[in-house]
């Protein structure tokens, strides 16, 4: 049984692609979706004249299970959540000024911009330690400290122009005193707290993700899917990957890596890279992917779905009829 609504379907759901999803608490999960247009369609547009939607799906109210916010000009859009100083959903726009949406923690609020004028370059939203942080191009990372209030974090990065051999696309942390950034070409930076320095990496490759996991590890992953653990300069290769795609989304949940790519879904047993099961069978889903709070949650265009370690539920699915 699919959790949302057909009617909600319909309405909210039906000419849209889910492009990310963020995972606030148990009870709330939101997501990105954008206008589903033909290809000639679309090459003809700028991404910011394609619509884009902000949707919060409420699992603990079944009779009142959303809120949704339709947007305008926002050039590829981003989503995360913050939890502090308030639980709230933020969708980033890649434009000049870094501006966000900013939905949900009960009042409706103007939206914020992380750096006018700067080009903040968003390529990721991370919550750490409760914090929103913007992961951009050229080493550009900013903490989302206050309401409408954006600091960057970049103490030992030197300043200098960007270009495609320099980061970021993700960050993690242990703890606010132990942060990674990854990005470029096999550049790979930790935080103390008080200063970046950069960490020796045994590839140039381009790195997409980095997982500080529950085992005490760190995770990169990188071109053609494969996978490096380690820390600050000493790193293994433990998969290698001939995929032709990066990996969206990395993290650990339930004790265990999981992994999810616009074509597939897989968990890292600790030898090799595994396909996604349920009691004997395959779960069909890929795309992006977070967790919190107890629950896991990937999101394809079309299918959401929900773990919570013990069963899978359909949140999000088309109704064909």
């Amino acid at each position: 049984m699919t959790y949302l609504k057909k009617e909600i379907w319909s309405e909210y759901f039906k000419g849209y692609a889910i492009v990310d999803c963020a995972v606030r608490d148990k009870n709330i999960v939101y997501f990105c979706m954008r206008q589903n247009l033909p290809d000639k369609e679309a090459s003809l547009m700028w991404d910011h004249d394609i619509l884009s939607k902000q949707f919060a799906l409420y699992l603990d109210t079944p009779d009142d299970q959303y809120g949704v916010r339709t947007l305008e000009g926002y050039n590829k859009p981003r989503l995360g959540v913050s939890r502090e100083p308030r639980a709230q959903s933020l969708l980033v726009a890649r434009n000049n000024d870094g501006q966000v949406s900013v939905f949900g923690g009960g009042r409706n609020q103007p939206d914020e911009f992380i750096a006018p004028g700067k080009v903040p370059m968003t390529a990721r939203v991370k919550c750490i330690n409760d914090y929103a942080y913007s992961v951009g191009g050229g080493r550009a990372i900013y903490k989302r400290e206050d309401i409408g209030k954006w600091i960057k974090i970049d103490a030992g990065l030197p300043a200098v122009e960007a270009d495609t051999a320099q980061g970021f696309n993700d960050m993690d942390a242990f703890s606010e005193t132990d942060m990674y950034a990854v990005g470029g070409h096999g550049d790979v930076w930790h935080f103390d707290g008080k200063v970046w320095t950069q960490q020796g990496f045994p590839s140039n490759v381009q790195l997409a993700t980095v997982t500080c996991a529950g085992d005490g590890h760190v995770y990169i992953s990188g071109e053609g899917g494969s996978l490096w653990r380690g820390k600050l300069s000493t790193w293994e290769r433990i998969y290698q990957g001939g995929s032709t795609i990066l990996w969206n989304d990395v993290l650990w949940f339930d004790g265990k890596l999981w992994l999810a790519s616009d074509y597939q879904a897989r968990i890292w047993d600790g030898k090799q890279l595994r396909p996604i099961t349920h009691d004997g069978q395959q779960v069909p889903i890929y795309g992006h992917m977070d967790a919190h709070d107890g629950l896991l949650v990937i999101a394809s265009p079309e299918v959401v779905k929900a773990y919570d370690g013990k069963e899978w539920r359909t949140l999000v699915a088309p109704y064909l009829d």
